[in-house]
């Protein structure tokens, strides 16, 4: 066998050594049963993010999937703060939109926080409802004129 080839498989085993010792040397991973796993992440409060105005988000969404991916996405926790900054920065368009599409899947008109938090646990059947999807479809078709 050639010397460089041997020479390459032993820097090859070298490299391989170094980065298995750099891992194991992070202490916040470790191996361990599904179960455990489970029992630990049961104790993990889930991550909650702070509604804030995001008109450039709500485009993005809304011109990559419409409505209906606006709300699906953590960026829809975002609506009534976004809703407050189109009214307040005169975009009455948008304005009407949004809060035409809340309307559509907060028929119940539940309290901003309490309707955030079911958007952030994906609770919000009527975005799985096909009459509903079709209203928002019309307000996305509204947004794009």
């Amino acid at each position: 066998m050639p010397r460089f080839i041997i020479k390459s498989k032993l820097w090859t085993a070298i490299l391989f050594a170094v980065f298995l010792f750099a891992s194991c040397q992070n202490n916040q991973h470790k191996i361990d049963t599904y179960d455990n796993l489970k029992k630990d992440l049961k104790n993990v409060k889930d991550e909650k993010i702070v509604p804030h105005a995001n008109p450039g988000e709500f485009e993005r969404e809304v011109n990559n999937g419409g409505l209906s991916q606006y709300f699906f996405n953590s960026s829809g926790q975002n609506c009534f703060e976004t809703l407050r900054y189109f009214q307040k920065n005169g975009m009455t368009k948008e304005a009407e939109i949004l809060s035409e599409a809340i309307k559509l899947i907060n028929p119940k008109n539940l309290p901003e926080e309490e309707f955030i938090e079911k958007l952030r646990k994906r609770q919000v059947t009527e975005l799985d409802d096909s009459t509903v999807n079709v209203k928002l479809d019309l307000l996305d078709s509204k947004y794009f004129k």
